[in-house]
């Protein structure tokens, strides 16, 4: 679908100048400090978005929310506490097939657990049940810390709350009490 777009270009109007826009490139809502506050049905979580720049795009084929200035996101549970947040440079969020991709500078943290996961690039898929290690994963470099252990590598795959992973190409460091 095109769209035509007339503009006058010279400060005496003595003619118009026509572009040719291709509306299927252009999104369908554009937001500017977006701030949203989001309930999964009667789970009992709250999440707040947000970012600078939130644009919706949808065509026939894909639907997705595009971040481009950056997203931060906080996790709050049924008595509003934090209890964890992810930031990202850029961020996409195919609605419909429940799947998020966060870009560049990710940090995920889970403050009951006091985990804290870094990586440049983190899906987070949120049809997979949040105990699944299938809810989370990047096959990118990471940097994973929790009071007790560390670990980096390239490829992960967590549960939500970065209690149950499994780490591939990696090196693991563990606290080991001496006394015991």
């Amino acid at each position: 679908m095109a769209c035509v777009l007339m503009l006058s270009c010279s400060q005496r109007n003595t003619g118009i100048t026509t572009i040719d826009v291709d509306v299927s490139t252009q999104p369908l809502v554009h937001g500017e400090d977006v701030l949203s506050l989001i309930s999964t049905d009667s789970s009992g979580i709250y999440y707040r978005i947000e970012a600078k720049v939130q644009d919706y795009y949808s065509n026939d084929t894909t639907s997705y929310w595009y971040f481009p200035e950056g997203i931060h996101v906080e996790k709050f549970d049924s008595l509003f506490q934090v209890n964890g947040s992810v930031r990202a440079d850029t961020a996409y969020n195919y609605d419909k097939k429940g799947l998020w991709r966060l870009i560049g500078n990710v940090l995920l943290t889970n403050i009951p657990e006091e985990a804290i996961l870094k990586t440049s690039e983190l899906f987070w898929n949120s049809k997979e049940p949040s105990t699944s290690r299938e809810s989370i994963y990047t096959e990118k470099y990471f940097e994973f810390k929790t009071p007790t252990d560390s670990a980096t590598g390239v490829g992960l795959k967590s549960n939500l709350n970065l209690s149950w992973y499994t780490v591939y190409q990696n090196s693991f460091q563990k606290e080991i009490d001496e006394d015991n």
